[in-house]
C-alpha cells in the first residue's frame, strides 16, 4: 500500500478521489451553491480508507491520462478499469472511483446505460461522502430520462430534491417534462412552476410547459393569466393571441374573444381566409354587421377571401342583416347564378322586396321556385304580395291558392284571400250604393218632370241623357228579372 507517499505526490489520490470528476459531470449538470458549499463540508471529512494502493492507483491514472487527451481515449480507459474491476482485493473506495470515471468514459462513448451502471455501481460501494452522491445522483437521474425511463428518472431527481439537493430552472424543467411523457400532469404542475418561477429571462419555454400543465388540468383561470403575462413580453406573437382568444371562448366569454380577434386583425395578423370568415362573423353575431360586412367585401376585393358561393352568401346575409339591401342585391345575384339550387334567389327576391322592387322580386322568386328551395309556399306567398302591391289583387290571388296548398303557408294565404275578397265586396257595395243614389237622383228628375207638365222654366224638368241611360237599364233589368221568373214557373 502507498497511502502516504500517493497522498503526497501533487495531492493526486485527493484529485482523483474528491475532486477529478467534477468537470466531467459539469458536462450534463451544474450543481447550484448549496450544493457546492455541502460536497466542501465533505471533502474536509476524513481521508481514512480513502487510499489506493500501489496498482490500482498506477491504473487510475493511465485511465485519468487517456481520458484526459485530445482527444480523449476512452476505449483505454474503459479498457484499464475493466480490468482493474476485474480484481478481487480492490477496496471499496478503489471500486467507486474505477466506477466512476469508467461511467464518465462510457458517457464519453454514448453509452448512457453504461454511464448509470457505473455510476450507480459507485454509489452502491459505500465509499463515497454525501457531497460525492450528490454529484452523482442528479446525473443518473437525467441519464434515465435521456433514456426515455421517464418516471425512474423524475422519482430519482424529486429524491435527490426531498434529500436538500438544489436545483436550477432546467432541472425542475426537465423534471416536469418527464411527467408528462408519463401522462402524469399533477406531478408535472409543481415542477413547472418552479421552472417558470426560478427561471430570469423567462424563455418561450417556461410559458409553453406551464400553459400545456394548467391546460390538461383544466384550469383555464391560471391559464389565461400565464398567456396574458406572456403576450406582454411577445406582442407580436399570433400564437399568444390565437391561444388568449381561444380560451375566452372556452369559458364561454365570446365577447372577449370578438376583442382579441379585433385587435388581432387591426395589427395585421389575420391573414388566412378562414381567420377573416371569423372576424366577419363575429361582427355578425354580436350586432355590428355593417362593420363585418366592410371587412369582408374589403377582403374579397383585395382577394384574401374568395368569392365562393358560401362566402358571397355571407356578405349577402350581413349586408341583409345590417338593412343595406341595395348592397346585398349584386352579392346575391353574383352567388345565386352560381348557385345549385334556388335558396339565394329566394333571398335575392326578398331583399328586392325589401327595396319595394316588386317585379324584379317577382322574377327571383319564380327563379328560385324553378331551381328547388325548400319551403316554395312562403315564396308562393311573396309572389302574391308582389301581385297584390302592384294593383293586380285577381292574380295575386291565384297565388295566394297555390301557396295554400302547403300546410306551412296555408293560414297566411288563406288570410289574404279572405281580405282581398273582402276588399272585393266592399268595392262591390260601395258600387251598388253609389249607382243607387244615382237611380235615386234620375227618378226624382223623372218624377218633376212628370208633376210639372208643360209648366217648367228652360232647364228644370228636364232628364239628364244620363239619366235617361240609366232609367231605360232599369226598366230593362226589370223586364229580364220578370223573364226569369216566368222560366223558373
Amino acid at each position: 500500500m502507498i497511502a502516504t507517499q500517493l497522498l503526497r505526490k501533487d495531492g493526486l489520490v485527493k484529485q482523483l478521489g474528491l475532486m477529478a470528476f467534477t468537470a466531467l459531470l459539469a458536462v450534463i449538470f451544474v450543481t447550484g451553491p448549496a450544493d457546492a458549499q455541502r460536497r466542501n463540508r465533505d471533502d474536509t471529512q476524513k481521508t481514512e480508507g480513502r487510499v489506493l494502493s500501489t496498482e490500482a492507483g498506477e491504473a487510475i491514472i493511465t485511465a485519468q491520462e487517456a481520458l484526459s487527451a485530445e482527444p480523449a481515449d476512452y476505449a483505454t480507459t474503459i479498457s484499464v478499469l475493466t480490468k482493474l474491476l476485474g480484481k478481487e482485493k480492490l477496496s471499496p473506495y478503489e471500486r467507486a472511483i474505477s466506477y466512476q470515471i469508467r461511467g464518465g468514459a462510457n458517457y464519453g462513448l454514448g453509452n448512457n446505460m453504461g454511464t448509470i451502471r457505473d455510476w450507480e455501481a459507485a454509489i452502491a460501494t459505500g465509499a463515497f461522502n454525501q457531497g460525492e452522491i450528490d454529484t452523482l445522483t442528479p446525473n443518473i437521474g437525467q441519464l434515465y430520462i435521456a433514456e426515455e425511463q421517464y418516471v425512474k428518472g423524475a422519482t430519482i431527481l424529486e429524491k435527490w430534491l426531498a434529500s436538500g439537493g438544489k436545483a436550477n430552472d432546467k432541472i425542475h424543467l426537465m423534471i416536469a417534462q418527464s411527467w408528462l411523457q408519463a401522462d402524469n400532469y399533477r406531478k408535472a404542475l409543481p415542477h413547472g412552476q418552479s421552472a417558470f418561477r426560478m427561471s430570469n429571462p423567462k424563455k418561450k419555454k417556461h410559458f409553453d410547459i406551464l400553459n400545456y400543465i394548467y391546460h390538461e388540468l383544466k384550469m383555464p383561470a391560471k391559464q389565461a393569466a400565464l398567456l396574458e403575462q406572456e403576450v406582454s413580453i411577445w406582442p407580436d406573437d399570433k400564437k399568444i393571441w390565437k391561444a388568449i382568444a381561444s380560451l375566452k371562448q372556452q369559458a364561454n366569454k365570446s365577447r372577449e374573444a370578438f376583442e382579441v380577434n379585433k385587435i388581432m386583425y387591426l395589427n395585421g395578423m389575420l391573414e388566412k381566409e378562414r381567420e377573416l370568415l371569423a372576424l366577419a362573423q363575429y361582427y355578425s353575431y354580436y350586432e355590428v354587421p355593417y362593420r363585418g360586412a366592410s371587412i369582408l367585401e374589403r377582403e374579397m376585393n383585395a382577394g384574401r377571401v374568395t368569392r365562393a358561393k358560401k362566402n358571397l352568401e355571407l356578405l349577402a346575409n350581413m349586408w341583409r342583416q345590417a338593412r343595406e339591401y341595395d348592397r346585398a342585391i349584386p352579392v346575391l345575384t353574383a352567388a345565386a347564378d352560381i348557385s345549385p339550387d334556388g335558396g339565394l334567389f329566394e333571398k335575392l327576391g326578398e331583399a328586392y322586396y325589401s327595396e319595394e322592387q316588386y317585379d324584379k322580386a317577382e322574377t327571383a322568386f319564380r327563379k328560385a321556385l324553378s331551381k328547388g328551395i325548400k319551403k316554395p309556399g312562403n315564396a308562393y306567398v311573396l309572389i302574391a304580395n308582389s301581385l297584390y302591391e302592384r294593383d293586380r289583387p285577381r292574380d295575386a290571388i291565384v297565388e295566394f291558392r297555390k301557396a295554400a296548398q302547403y300546410p306551412y303557408a296555408r293560414k297566411t294565404a288563406n288570410g289574404w284571400v279572405k281580405f282581398i275578397n273582402g276588399e272585393f265586396e266592399v268595392n262591390r257595395k260601395q258600387k251598388a250604393f253609389k249607382a243607387q243614389v244615382k237611380l235615386d237622383e234620375c227618378k226624382n228628375q223623372a218624377d218633376r218632370k212628370k208633376r210639372m207638365g208643360a209648366e217648367f222654366l228652360e232647364g228644370v224638368g228636364e232628364i239628364s241623357q244620363e239619366c235617361q241611360t240609366i232609367l231605360a237599364q232599369e226598366i230593362e233589368d226589370k223586364k229580364a228579372k220578370k223573364a226569369a221568373r216566368k222560366a223558373k214557373a
